[in-house]
């Protein structure tokens, strides 16, 4: 298996934890609360695995086609983030200013 093919790599499922904390976002409908869950969690791993991929650029020693090959898992891992980007599209900037604006009415544990 080449290398580039080792990713996506990552898979830890928080989306349902996710979705219960931003229960907290008033007015905010489950089936937006549901895809914001599931991106996040989805941008997460891929971020998770972007730095894995630089760490084992730096780290391990490398023939030009693996550099190559992990070159070509970060463009494809960034190209996943940039789709679930479209979900979460300026909703974050949003929600948080909403969730900024509220009183304080204790600390929400997730």
């Amino acid at each position: 298996m080449s290398l580039d093919e080792q990713y996506p790599k990552t898979f830890r499922n928080v989306t349902a934890r996710l979705r219960a904390l931003l229960e907290v976002v008033p007015d905010l409908p489950e089936s937006e609360r549901a895809d914001l869950a599931l991106a996040l969690n989805a941008m997460a791993d891929k971020a998770r695995d972007l730095d894995d991929i630089v760490q084992r650029l730096l780290n391990e020693p490398h023939t030009p086609k693996e550099i190559g090959e992990l070159l070509i898992a970060f463009e494809l891992t960034t190209e996943q983030i940039r789709g679930h980007s479209d979900t979460v599209d300026g909703k974050l900037y949003e929600i948080g200013d909403r969730l900024k604006a509220m009183k304080s009415a204790g600390v929400v544990k997730s």
